[in-house]
């Protein structure tokens, strides 16, 4: 390979042109690139868009001064090759990255409204059935009252205390057993 052509090889499919400005001395470089790329002028080296289409753009790259040469040019060509290949990069990762979120979501909203559709349809027949469960009569429990495992069964006795004809103050006197369960208490004046 040649010294030239190698040189010329990092801007090779880009690269339309190489003219030597005789007014000012010096070299300047035509290039096409994407309509989407960036690129911009500094202090030593001018860009000037020649094409500005959908297809893409030509750009003319120049010295601003005369200590610039055609390398410098080229350099800086490859600079904004490389920087924009980087951004697509980017942006082939951001949009990769974007579609499986999609996915990911999508799969997780499709998830969420089988579940809600789920509930729907079975959580009201469970929770009602569980309801109607509820408001059954409980049968009655024999044996030992519960938390007791060996004490026998104890009776349950109740007084029922009968104010003595009207008088307020009183206090019991007479005790009177109707039945093995209930005790009346009779009260009369103090």
């Amino acid at each position: 390979m040649k010294i030239i052509e190698g040189a010329l090889k990092g801007i090779d499919g880009y690269l339309i042109s190489i003219a030597r400005d005789t007014v000012k001395g010096w070299y300047e470089i035509e290039v096409g690139l994407p309509s989407k790329w960036v690129f911009d002028e500094n202090d030593k080296i001018g860009c000037e868009v020649l094409i500005d289409e959908k297809e893409g753009k030509l750009i003319r790259i120049s010295p601003k001064n005369h200590l610039i040469v055609i390398d410098d040019l080229v350099g800086f060509v490859e600079i904004i090759i490389d920087v924009n290949q980087k951004i697509e990069e980017k942006e082939k990762q951001f949009t990769d990255t974007m579609e499986e979120m999609k996915t990911e979501l999508e799969e997780k909203a499709n998830d969420y409204f089988k579940e809600l559709d789920d509930l729907r349809a079975e959580s009201f027949k469970k929770v009602g059935g569980e309801f109607a469960e509820s408001l059954k009569e409980p049968k009655s429990k024999r044996g030992r009252p519960k938390g007791s495992k060996n004490a026998p069964k104890v009776e349950q006795k109740s007084e029922v205390v009968v104010p003595y004809e009207g008088i307020t103050n009183t206090k019991p006197t007479e005790t009177t057993t109707v039945s093995e369960e209930t005790t009346i208490v009779k009260q009369s004046k103090k």
